[in-house]
């Protein structure tokens, strides 16, 4: 059984409190510095925030149907949920040329970036459903949840607080190409 910890092995001695302080607000600082970006959805107008929100909530329910069929083998699930993620685009949806604007003046340019990856993510996924090749669908979808985790915590913090300063890799959210490695392999 462990044993509790004393309060007095968790206080540092005296002259260790200035090094503690010193290496805490380097953390903070070092943390803070690490945030990729501002949240976006402050910047959206309401029209442009809800149709993002209801393109995330299909997103989420086709990435959990994926995951079921790809446990299960039933490829052609995999193919036509891939496929409805690749069509929830939100710049293919009925956007005004005004929305569009605002739409691209809100966001950086690496936040559509990344929800581009996402949705060609999303085609190759179809692709290797229909093509039933299992191994290629894990890695797929193994590479769109990264996409989702990099750009919430990213842009989203302000609603995925667990995410904020989280260390994600930096090739996470980014095209495949980018990454140096393809997940086609």
């Amino acid at each position: 059984m462990l044993s509790p910890l004393s309060s007095r092995s968790l206080t540092p001695a005296p002259g260790r409190r200035g090094a503690l302080v010193l290496a805490t607000l380097v953390a903070l600082v070092a943390s803070a510095s690490s945030l990729a970006a501002d949240p976006v959805r402050p910047e959206l107008t309401p029209k442009l925030q809800g149709l993002l929100q209801k393109e995330m909530l299909q997103i989420e329910q086709a990435m959990q149907e994926v995951y079921s069929a790809m446990l299960q083998g039933r490829h052609a699930v995999v193919a036509e949920k891939g496929q409805a993620i690749h069509d929830s685009f939100i710049l293919e949806q009925s956007l005004t040329d005004e929305d569009r604007q605002d739409l691209k003046a809100a966001v950086p340019q690496a936040f559509l970036q990344m929800d581009a990856t996402l949705h060609e993510l999303s085609a190759s996924l179809a692709e290797a459903g229909q093509a039933q090749d299992t191994a290629r669908q894990v890695a797929l979808y193994g590479r769109m949840t990264e996409s989702c985790v990099a750009c919430h915590g990213a842009y989203v913090t302000d609603r995925f607080e667990g995410l904020e300063g989280a260390d994600i890799p930096a090739g996470w959210g980014m095209a495949p190409s980018a990454q140096g490695n393809d997940p086609q392999d």
